[in-house]
């Protein structure tokens, strides 16, 4: 299993719900139907930004699936949500699992 880790602040003026409206469309619309995909979760941080894991078979489908973000439908409502600059990612391959 490959993860995509990406962390982050909202924009000025987008409330929580309006991220999560838009990120609800985007896996219906796009994510959903990318080969690979598996799941996506949005999480909040003590300091008040964002952390998703995206979660991928392979790291091959992570990025055929970055490549085609071209074709998010909506994307400027998706990519609106972010203060600019506070992006961050960095990429998991799984080697074990403990339970």
């Amino acid at each position: 299993m490959y993860k995509d880790i990406i962390s982050y602040k909202l924009a000025e003026n987008i409330s929580e719900e309006h991220l999560l409206n838009v990120a609800s469309d985007v896996l219906k619309y796009w994510m959903s139907t990318q080969s690979g995909f598996i799941k996506w979760e949005i999480h909040k941080n003590n300091d008040g930004g964002y952390t998703d894991i995206v979660y991928w078979e392979s790291k091959d489908d992570a990025k055929k699936a970055e490549a085609d973000m071209v074709n998010i439908p909506n994307a400027n409502d998706w990519y609106s949500c972010y203060e600019k600059g506070s992006i961050s990612s960095i990429n998991l391959n799984q080697v074990a699992t403990f339970n």
